[in-house]
């Protein structure tokens, strides 16, 4: 306990020293210990919000509400955004709903987090999220209309964005992550093992890397989904290093300048505390077998 202490010690000192406001949470599996700075404290969930909603699509599967092999047509409304790669397509092709769930997360493609989300509906994303135990968690919005500033849909105001605390989404990883072995988990997910394996699995193929994996060597696996809007940048995922039982680490930052008064960008400086925050608690996962 004295040396999580110290890591924790550390990491709060890590952000501290920033121009900005930094949360965390850390859960080592192996000892069951966890730590965070804020863990609690709601805020913009951004992109991240997607962990949730792929599982949410997992339940909808399950339940046979949709197959993952159906073939679905984006609509066109959902093509006007700066997020993913679809927004490049022809409008008009089809892909299977397994693909659209791919794609949000791997390049937090917004076609697919907009026709995802209009499947399902708000209301099934948030019933579920409430019914696994993310009570600070909530689904405002389905697609972002960052065009309209007024919206304020990429702002950190929580009346007007999606939102949730580092702890709820560390929770729900964990049951991911536990579910993909054991069938009570995963019926607290209210889904299988096998569909918790595939959440895993599209996690692992992340393509957005600049944060967890900012500072750890690129063939330790990391199941991850980064997040992002004016002012804030995040990411959460788990770690699973060699010879050593995985983590969960979820990282959040908000009020993050565009230039530090070093002038530094705040942007790449959000990016290295959240891969700072990672090394040390890799370093400590690893170092305590």
């Amino acid at each position: 306990m004295d040396n999580l202490k110290n890591l924790e010690n550390k990491l709060n000192t890590l952000c501290s020293s920033e121009e900005f406001n930094t949360k965390y949470y850390y859960k080592d599996l192996n000892s069951n210990q966890s730590i965070s700075l804020n863990g609690n404290t709601i805020g913009p969930s951004a992109s991240t919000r997607k962990i949730s909603i792929l599982m949410s699509a997992m339940k909808a599967v399950h339940e046979k509400k949709i197959s993952l092999d159906k073939e679905i047509t984006p609509p066109d409304k959902y093509f006007d955004n700066d997020s993913g790669c679809f927004q490049y397509f022809q409008k008009g092709f089809t892909v299977k709903f397994i693909d659209l769930l791919t794609m949000m997360i791997i390049v937090s493609d917004n076609v697919s987090t907009g026709t995802v989300t209009e499947i399902l509906s708000l209301d099934y994303i948030n019933t579920y999220c409430q019914n696994i135990g993310m009570k600070n968690t909530k689904h405002l919005i389905g697609y972002p209309d960052f065009r309209d500033p007024s919206k304020k849909q990429l702002t950190d105001d929580i009346n007007f964005v999606n939102s949730t605390t580092p702890i709820d989404v560390g929770n729900l990883l964990e049951l991911i992550n536990l579910g993909t072995h054991n069938s009570k988990f995963a019926k607290e997910l209210q889904t299988t093992p096998e569909l918790c394996s595939l959440a895993i699995n599209i996690m692992l193929s992340q393509k957005l890397n600049e944060h967890i994996p900012r500072k750890l060597s690129h063939k330790i696996k990391i199941a991850h989904k980064t997040g992002g809007y004016n002012t804030g940048y995040s990411d959460c995922g788990i770690v699973y290093p060699p010879k050593h039982k995985e983590f969960i680490i979820c990282l959040y930052t908000d009020k993050v300048p565009e230039y530090l008064s070093n002038g530094e960008g705040g942007r790449y400086r959000a990016s290295n505390i959240m891969g700072s925050i990672s090394l040390e608690c890799y370093k400590f996962a690893t170092q305590n077998i």
